[in-house]
């Protein structure tokens, strides 16, 4: 949370932090100033004090509008005069930051992201500043959420569970034809027609993929990050894995739900695989709590998926089938960020959110992946998506 940040400063050894960028391109720049905007703008933060937007025109106006920055600095006349030496900004970071830090820095070692231009890193070292590459602190501070960030996930969360029911419904009106094949009014159900009409569900929802989608029919989903194309047709009495990962579009947290979908009564091995993945879900979950190891709660998962007599590629890595991912991830402005689920030393704490995702996948079947986000409290995890079935046989 931002409040864990002037304390992760002070163990980095820095005074200050400078970020720039946009809230789009670079979720960091939204986490510390509110300022949802493509445009571009410079944010330093002092230990201790409120961060300073440094921007030009009406970028300025937005700042001053639109963000919860209470401080900003006018790099309006600075832009000016370098246009009229027919400069581009971009390229004169020693003129910009300059002023700006003169202004509004009064320390000696600036913290920078490892993603900082090397112009703007070496305009700062120039400056005489003492420069430290921090390439986590921000992670870092991020992975706890509080509880408006809470609120948001869970509120991506809602949006992507009601495009997947959606896309369910779409797949129970459908009728099965030749070769197994779906169509829904006379005409084949294409996983192309699938995706439309899940990211129209979630534009009126006030959200949009991040990063595509996931909808693999059948043997294609072995591949867990197989895509889908537009043309593979949906298929009657094989998995249908739904993986939908939107943004919200104004508050810019994420949601990540998975289904596995088979229209008609599911193949044996297909439900085993069903038992066996929704099992180990809710024993990750019933571990789940603050202080809790992640190594711990990975083999609540693990042990349930071997016992049901499926291999787990972490624990055996030669193995091409069973579970051959990890558990999960976190979850906020980044599809995945902290707390990393490989950490074997690491706890989870009360505040991360994470999206479980345990499945098993079978070469001559496909895959069965369920996934659900959660809050991580001092007691039991909170289910932050709700409203599906994890069965979901049509």
């Amino acid at each position: 949370m931002l409040e864990d940040l002037d304390t992760l400063m002070e163990a980095e050894g820095i005074d200050g932090l400078i970020l720039e960028g946009s809230a789009f391109e670079r979720p960091d720049v939204y986490w510390l100033t509110g300022f949802c905007s493509p445009d571009s703008v410079i944010c330093l933060r002092s230990r201790g004090e409120e961060p300073v937007v440094a921007a030009a025109f009406n970028a300025l106006e937005r700042v001053e509008k639109e963000s919860r920055v209470k401080r900003t600095f006018d790099l309006s006349e600075i832009y000016v005069s370098l246009l009229m030496q027919n400069k581009w900004v971009r390229d004169c970071p020693r003129e910009v930051y300059g002023p700006f830090l003169k202004a509004e820095f009064h320390g000696e070692v600036i913290g920078v992201p490892d993603h900082l231009r090397v112009s703007a890193y070496a305009a700062l070292k120039d400056l005489g500043y003492t420069v430290k590459i921090v390439p986590h602190l921000l992670e870092k501070a991020r992975a706890t959420k509080s509880d408006k960030e809470v609120k948001a996930i869970k509120k991506a969360g809602d949006a992507t569970t009601g495009a997947i029911a959606h896309a369910i419904d779409m797949i129970y009106d459908a009728e099965v034809g030749a070769n197994k094949k779906l169509f829904l009014h006379g005409k084949p159900l294409l996983v192309g027609d699938i995706k439309v009409a899940i990211e129209r569900y979630l534009i009126g929802k006030g959200a949009a993929s991040a990063e595509d989608m996931i909808v693999a029919v059948g043997k294609k989903g072995f591949d867990f990050h197989y895509l889908g194309r537009e043309r593979d047709p949906l298929k009657a009495g094989v998995p249908i894995i739904i993986d939908v990962f939107p943004r919200l579009t104004s508050e810019r947290y994420i949601g990540d739900v998975t289904r596995t979908v088979v229209k008609g009564t599911p193949p044996h091995k297909v439900k085993a695989m069903f038992d066996a993945v929704v099992e180990s879900l809710w024993n990750a979950v019933d571990a789940l709590t603050d202080g809790a190891g992640i190594t711990d709660v990975n083999m609540a998962c693990f042990a349930t998926l071997n016992r049901h007599g499926y291999e787990v590629k972490l624990l055996n890595p030669k193995t091409e089938e069973g579970m051959t991912h990890g558990l999960g991830h976190g979850i906020g402005l980044d599809v995945h960020e902290l707390p990393n689920l490989y950490d074997q030393e690491g706890h989870f704490e009360a505040g991360h959110v994470v999206a479980i995702e345990p499945a098993v996948y079978l070469r001559s079947v496909g895959g069965v992946r369920v996934e659900n986000d959660f809050v991580v409290t001092n007691r039991k995890a909170k289910l932050l998506t709700r409203g599906l079935e994890e069965f979901v046989f049509i």
